[in-house]
């Protein structure tokens, strides 16, 4: 009888110390560092009641090294005047990660009290250069004076030109896109290129160079559609030439991607409009859509073709497309922006994690999983296609205030070959109030 008892208690034992002294999974996150966005000026709740609320400090980007365990994963400031209230196409980086460019679409906001209303932010007209060639101590170059209420922002496959888009009730009155040439970090040229067919009044709401190709997408908000532009550089100036059909997308088209290959480009609709009860508040659930790049000829032009939609989340304000062109994300923003007092508050934002075929385009909406933040905006997979890396303004938890970068991982279970799903770890890293955009530098 002991003989037997002591046999259970070392079995115990063995077991118990086999399982503390397992190894942790690893985290091999793939990137040399994320460059996230924050706009300090107002609540979220500003979108429903027009009150900017408390002061938070100032405008940031924040720099986050990816070369340490993720516990030890921190940022690295530098303020930065920009805005969450436009697309989050703000800030694009350049592809050897050495300089990054942001545009204010608004100013930071005039006063110093909490009664200001976003009636009171005047319209932003300034694009920053900052130098990223130490992560950890990024430095303004230079501020450049450009049309108001820029848009969208990207910069082309080798570095050497940046696109910028401009709403109508600011610079697209007079041109929707500006072209700029550039070395070094400095600006050396600027054009303003008519975009062939393109009403004035319709808005350019985005605006994103092909990974490959010398060729820009063009998402006309109004219009519900996407066109795509080549760019014919003379060495005098930039034009730019319609490259095949335009595309009808759904309803409310924010902002896109090119898969990794170019063969792919992908938008979401938000289905906002005056239509809708508050304009953006009650909107119903979004998509995401694929377009297939010259699927086939037709008169020998390309011919782009719309080849599969989803349904995800409502809002889904942000979407990422992993490097191996396998998955999907959408950041949906659902109705966590509104004030706490509002019965349609939501309590919750989603990500839903979509299945897609890399050489049809042929997507399958796996799941959406609810995420405890307010107004997540903006998403990025690591270079591993394993990983996901997710921006928010707010926070429910009010353990601690502001913005956060909050990791997740794509799971599946062996059991069960149909289950793929998204889990948000324990990693995490507290950002300025009002984070809304993100980039990953491989």
């Amino acid at each position: 009888m002991i003989k037997y008892s002591l046999s259970v208690v070392l079995l115990i034992t063995f077991i118990t110390n086999s399982h503390s002294q397992q190894t942790p999974p690893e985290w091999d996150f793939g990137g040399s560092y994320l460059v996230a966005i924050s706009d300090a000026d107002m609540l979220p709740s500003a979108y429903e009641n027009g009150e900017l609320g408390p002061i938070y400090g100032k405008d940031e980007l924040s720099v986050i090294p990816l070369n340490v365990k993720p516990n030890n994963y921190q940022k690295f400031n530098i303020n930065v005047s920009n805005s969450v209230a436009g697309p989050p196409s703000v800030v694009d980086v350049t592809p050897d990660g050495r300089y990054a460019f942001v545009i204010e679409t608004f100013t930071a906001r005039p006063g110093k009290t909490s009664k200001e209303t976003f009636a009171d932010l005047k319209l932003g007209n300034i694009l920053t250069i900052i130098d990223l060639n130490l992560p950890e101590q990024p430095k303004i170059l230079d501020t450049i004076q450009i049309p108001e209420r820029p848009l969208s922002i990207s910069v082309n496959r080798d570095g050497t030109l940046l696109a910028i888009s401009y709403h109508p009730s600011g610079g697209g009155k007079q041109t929707p896109i500006s072209l700029h040439r550039i070395n070094d970090g400095k600006i050396t040229n600027t054009y303003f290129p008519k975009i062939p067919n393109w009403p004035l009044k319709d808005e350019l709401t985005d605006v994103l160079w092909h990974p490959k190709e010398n060729i820009i997408s063009l998402i006309n908000n109004t219009n519900a559609t996407v066109q795509f532009a080549e760019v014919i550089d003379n060495k005098k100036e930039l034009q730019l030439a319609q490259w095949g059909n335009v595309v009808s997308v759904g309803k409310f088209p924010f902002i896109g991607r090119f898969t990794k290959d170019g063969k792919h480009f992908l938008t979401n609709n938000l289905f906002w409009g005056s239509d809708v009860s508050g304009t953006w508040t009650e909107a119903p659930k979004g998509t995401i859509v694929n377009i297939s790049l010259n699927h086939f000829q037709k008169n020998g032009k390309p011919i782009h073709a719309l080849t599969s939609q989803v349904l995800v989340g409502a809002s889904p304000e942000g979407f990422a497309v992993s490097p191996d062109g396998k998955y999907v994300v959408a950041v949906n923003m659902e109705r966590s922006w509104l004030p706490y007092e509002d019965e349609r508050q939501s309590w919750f934002s989603s990500i839903s994690l979509i299945k897609r075929n890399p050489r049809t385009g042929a997507m399958k909406h796996l799941n959406t999983v609810p995420y405890y933040a307010i107004l997540p905006e903006m998403a990025v997979f690591d270079s591993s296609s394993k990983y996901l890396a997710v921006v928010s303004s707010d926070q429910y938890d009010h353990s601690f205030s502001g913005g956060a970068l909050d990791f997740f991982k794509i799971v599946k279970d062996p059991l069960d070959i149909e289950r793929e799903t998204i889990v948000q770890t324990r990693y995490s890293v507290p950002l300025q109030h009002g984070a809304h955009d993100l980039i990953l530098i491989d």
